[in-house]
């Protein structure tokens, strides 16, 4: 089909870049698009725009200053009224993908996007986020029934979902959550669940292959933001050494503090630097994905909470056996314990039964004939071929009524 398909982002915070488009706020509209023959652009309402970024994977960015800037966050929605004419008068739109961040504004520009043509189909992405869905749920049941509902925003949230022809969430728990008669809606029609994912023709073009070049080796990565407190990486060295003839490959920025506390315990193991490995922060994406395909298990240690890592994601794309504590996204992650471990957050001692059992518990992920079949639930190119998708890409949007009690 031909036609345009546009992403709207509503950035409060950071300056647009290739390293924000190349998570999922760029990756589902540019797979989406690229599926169905459409033309893309990015349209970005930023705080602190990025002079001179123009292009996503050769696709047209746009990018708007926000207006009265003084004015707080709440009244978001009135930063932005060019890019609500523009979007308005876009000649030849037919799909728009929101991730709804600042319900007012999304809603809003959701409504000037259908001013002329209702027959824009509206897709909204939602994060992982299930604490946030039950704080807009209670928020609308204080004050669904009030005269000032319209000044919340868990109104405008409601009628964005409403508004919506297609709602993509991510994990089992938020999906119980929509289909539960959420803000009083019957979305289950409309849902497609996914994970935090990759997309593997977008891999393909960096040079990054589909399956290892060479054989494996006996290495756990961990990878992230070592020095965060939710990521507890000292409960790691706690928990004593990987199994024998096994490494720890860590990647990732390492603070002065956190280096201090790894000083300590390589003062204390004579070993340690034949046991622990440490890359630094790898920018790289060929780079990177070499030493998770090199490697064979991830080990994805937080204290909680989180909404669902990317880092499952790179995870399941390179083959790799999960090992993580008990976050709310583990269970989807390893499909119940299937493809990896669970263990208690906070507890060396069950990290190290976990480091026990890897050896066994890997060489039957790695006979499993199904495993890639799980694997292919996060990456995008198969896990938004769903029937709830592509029915907005050959007909008409779902009218209002049959979304709402």
């Amino acid at each position: 089909m031909s036609g345009k398909l546009i992403l709207y982002y509503n950035d409060l915070e950071f300056s647009p870049s290739d390293a924000f488009l190349t998570r999922d706020f760029g990756q589902v509209p540019f797979v989406l698009a690229e599926k169905h023959g459409l033309d893309l652009e990015y349209w970005i309402s930023a705080m602190d725009p990025n002079p001179g970024y123009n292009r996503f994977r050769g696709k047209i960015v746009r990018q708007y200053a926000k207006a009265l800037r003084g004015l707080p966050k709440r009244l978001d929605f009135l930063k932005n009224l060019k890019l609500y004419r523009d979007i308005a008068g876009l000649n030849g739109l037919t799909h728009l993908v929101l991730f709804p961040f600042t319900p007012v504004t999304d809603y809003v520009v959701a409504r000037a996007a259908k001013r002329r043509r209702d027959t824009v189909k509206l897709v909204v992405k939602l994060d992982a986020n299930a604490e946030f869905l039950r704080s807009v749920e209670a928020d609308w049941e204080r004050h669904g029934g009030r005269w000032n509902r319209r000044l919340r925003q868990a109104h405008y949230y409601r009628e964005l979902l409403a508004m919506a022809d297609v709602v993509i969430c991510e994990t089992t728990v938020c999906e119980d959550i929509l289909r539960a008669n959420f803000l009083g809606l019957q979305l289950g029609h409309k849902l497609a669940k996914t994970f935090s994912g990759v997309s593997e023709t977008w891999l393909a073009s960096l040079g990054v292959p589909a399956a290892p070049v060479e054989p494996r080796r006996s290495s756990i990565v961990v990878s992230g933001r070592l020095s965060i407190w939710v990521k507890y990486t000292s409960l790691i060295f706690e928990a004593g050494p990987p199994p024998p003839g096994w490494t720890i490959e860590f990647v990732g920025e390492i603070d002065e503090t956190m280096a201090g506390t790894i000083a300590t315990y390589r003062a204390d193991d004579p070993h340690f630097d034949e046991r622990y490995r440490f890359h630094g922060v790898i920018t790289d994406k060929r780079a990177y994905y070499d030493v998770l395909m090199r490697s064979r298990a991830l080990l994805m240690n937080s204290r909680g909470p989180e909404g669902f890592p990317n880092v499952y994601a790179d995870a399941h794309f390179s083959g790799l056996f999960i090992v993580t504590s008990d976050i709310a996204s583990s269970i989807d992650a390893t499909d119940g314990g299937r493809w990896g471990i669970i263990y208690a957050r906070e507890d060396a001692a069950a990290l190290r039964a976990a480091f026990d059992a890897l050896p066994r518990r890997i060489a039957a992920f790695e006979n499993a004939s199904d495993a890639r079949s799980y694997r292919n639930a996060f990456i995008w190119e198969h896990s938004l071929d769903q029937p709830a998708i592509r029915r907005i890409f050959a007909n008409g949007a779902v009218p209002l009524s049959q979304t709402r009690k």
